[in-house]
């Protein structure tokens, strides 16, 4: 029974490891993703964002 309890919590550990890692990796895929608002393709230029697209052909 010790060494089940002993790999729950291994595993408990390393799913929190898990969970905090894909929480940072999504964290820092929105503000990349915020902040290249208008970098992208053709579709994304509009007469709103033309002075800010920078798509190219």
């Amino acid at each position: 029974m010790d060494i089940l309890a002993r790999r729950l919590t291994i595993i408990s550990l390393l799913m929190v490891v898990f969970a905090m890692t894909l929480a940072a990796a999504v964290g820092a895929d929105t503000e990349r993703r915020r902040q290249n608002t208008y970098l992208g393709s053709l579709t994304d230029c509009t007469a709103h964002t033309a002075q800010y697209c920078q798509a190219k052909l």
